[in-house]
């Protein structure tokens, strides 16, 4: 499910304590939004940086901070159920936003790599993520930085780990890609196979619905991953795996480090 039009164009590039700093795909405009996703601030990047300052001078240090990444066509709020049991288990979390549609996997995980270097470093650093999330993930493991040796436990929804087939059929001539972006091609064409496999504990949740292939657009074999941790499988479509009940719990158990016992 794509959600609206607009909500493709601005790229999180700095978080402190929940206020985001935004800078618009094309890097024309920037805005500045509170905890509560209201914009307080347009204009430069300059002039958004101030008024940062301004609000939170610096970001608290935390023990332990899960980054939560959505989907192709998603925005952050498609993880907001997700987000708000892993902050009542008590983590602390970052739910970012992304032009999905707009730029390639790496260019997203630069500017979230560029994100976490503005972030003092954790003592523990994890990832949840939905859909080409799991791909932004694997590419930041590329990089060698402070937080990237912070990562200890990476949450994986309906991954196209080994790319997703029905991308590839319905991008005949390249017109999907044209709709949906070039991570939709990167998808389409198998980048994934080419991306770092991670060297800790990872736990996927695969969906896998009646009457359709997997959980209609990613199989279940497709979002498999060498040395994993825990693989789960649950009957729900693409649209809405990470907002099924097991898949929360067990999501906020493994990341907790214990056994879910349901």
């Amino acid at each position: 499910m794509i959600e609206p039009p607009g909500t493709q164009l601005w790229a999180d590039a700095r978080w402190r304590d929940g206020w985001r700093l935004q800078r618009r795909w094309e890097g024309q405009s920037c805005r500045l939004l509170n905890p509560e996703g209201r914009v307080v601030r347009r204009g430069s990047w300059e002039q958004c940086t101030e008024a940062l300052q301004e609000v939170r001078p610096t970001q608290a240090s935390v023990d332990r901070l899960v980054v939560l990444l959505h989907g192709l066509g998603r925005t952050r709020r498609s993880l907001a159920r997700l987000d708000q049991a892993l902050q009542e288990a008590g983590f602390t979390t970052a739910r970012l936003d992304y032009p999905s549609t707009r730029r390639s996997i790496q260019d997203h995980a630069a500017t979230i790599a560029d994100l976490l270097d503005h972030v003092p470093t954790p003592n523990k650093l994890s990832f949840v993520s939905h859909s080409l999330g799991g791909l932004l993930v694997r590419q930041l493991l590329r990089y060698d930085a402070p937080w990237r040796s912070a990562i200890d436990r990476i949450v994986m929804i309906a991954p196209p780990n080994r790319g997703a087939s029905l991308a590839g059929a319905l991008d005949q001539g390249g017109v999907m890609r044209g709709i949906l972006g070039p991570s939709y091609g990167q998808i389409a064409e198998g980048f994934a196979s080419t991306l770092p496999v991670p060297e800790v504990p990872v736990a996927i949740f695969a969906g896998d619905a009646p009457g359709v292939p997997g959980d209609g657009l990613v199989t279940v074999d497709e979002t498999r991953l060498e040395g994993v941790s825990e693989h789960h499988v649950v009957p729900a479509i693409h649209t809405f795996v990470m907002n099924h009940p097991d898949v929360i719990r067990a999501a906020v158990s493994f990341l907790a480090g214990t056994p879910d016992r349901a």
